[in-house]
């Protein structure tokens, strides 16, 4: 089951249910106000269903009424193997927290505050499921895994059309304030290839055969959690060429990264990471930094090393011919 947000096509000849999975309740496209419901870009439109179906249920707390969703899989599922996929609307904006919060957080300022409020809410909400699995007492034979898909947002966005379809006039704001994350010692935030737009969070729980307590430093991505939930349930991959690997050897024996050389892409921007050296590319500008300088990606080397962006674009070159559909 799916409960939460999909984001993979809003098209309604697609979808979750058309694409492997059994249920399906939640958003289609990238966020929803969460009392309303409605995408909230451009001129907005309404964004929740069950399955390919259309679901109107304003005024109700979306993060509320997806974990009722997860909580009531598990209970119809507790007694044979199951697989629950619960992909929160939220931190991502709009900020629209849980008032409980607004006391603990009263004394930050903005956009900290808000932001604390939310993944307050979020943190919640997941130990709301938490606590289901151990209620079934399967918090020890469950895999858990936990993690986030980008850094944090430094957007700011406000609807800037009149006749909203959702109802909001001009002006409203529903962004995320200019961001109030922390990525530490890692300069970005999302929609950048800098570390603090691409370094997130990751957490594999499973008592009955993993270890617990330890931390791990290697560079993996989320493609490699797929082999992973394979091998844990002993089940062969599939034909063909994936693009993760399993990451026991990792967790178990503390091995070395299977990721030599690293890609992303978004739109024609683009990015290549081979050791400690990535190299960017934005609208044609090239900037070639170092993660383990004092101060990672604070220095361009481009016109330091025209070897090195030479030999990490070639690279780039041969992946993206690999990968085009």
């Amino acid at each position: 089951g799916l409960f939460g947000k999909w984001h993979l096509g809003a098209a309604y000849t697609n979808g979750p249910t058309r694409q492997g999975f059994d249920e399906f309740f939640g958003i289609r496209d990238g966020f929803i106000d969460n009392y309303n419901h409605f995408f909230l870009h451009g001129s907005g439109y309404h964004d929740l269903y069950r399955g390919t179906t259309e679901v109107f249920a304003r005024d109700q707390y979306f993060p509320d009424l997806m974990t009722a969703e997860a909580v009531r899989f598990i209970d119809g599922n507790h007694n044979r193997p199951f697989f629950l996929y619960v992909p929160f609307n939220i931190p991502h904006y709009p900020e629209q927290a849980d008032k409980k919060f607004d006391e603990r957080y009263q004394d930050l300022p903005e956009p900290r505050r808000s932001y604390a409020k939310i993944l307050s809410t979020t943190d919640d909400r997941m130990g709301r499921i938490l606590d289901r699995l151990k209620q079934h007492q399967l918090e020890k034979n469950t895999i858990v895994i936990f993690m986030s898909d980008n850094g944090y947002s430094a957007e700011d966005y406000q609807i800037k059309v009149d006749e909203h379809t959702s109802g909001y006039p001009k002006g409203h704001n529903y962004g995320a304030n200019g961001g109030g994350g922390n990525t530490g010692r890692w300069r970005g935030h999302k929609g950048q290839f800098f570390e603090g737009g691409i370094r997130v969070p990751a957490v594999i729980r499973y008592p009955d055969k993993l270890p617990q307590g330890l931390v791990r430093d290697q560079a993996i991505t989320a493609c490699d959690w797929f082999p992973t939930i394979l091998d844990l349930c002993r089940i062969k991959n599939p034909a063909g060429k994936l693009d993760g690997a399993s990451l026991l050897p990792i967790i178990n024996e503390n091995a070395d990264t299977h990721h030599q050389v690293m890609h992303w892409q978004w739109q024609k921007r683009w990015a290549v990471r081979e050791g400690n050296w990535k190299l960017i590319q934005n609208r044609g500008k090239m900037f070639l930094g170092n993660l383990a300088d004092d101060q990672p990606e604070a220095k361009n080397y481009a016109s330091e090393k025209p070897a090195l962006v030479t030999r990490l674009t070639t690279l780039h070159t041969a992946w993206a011919k690999e990968v085009k559909p």
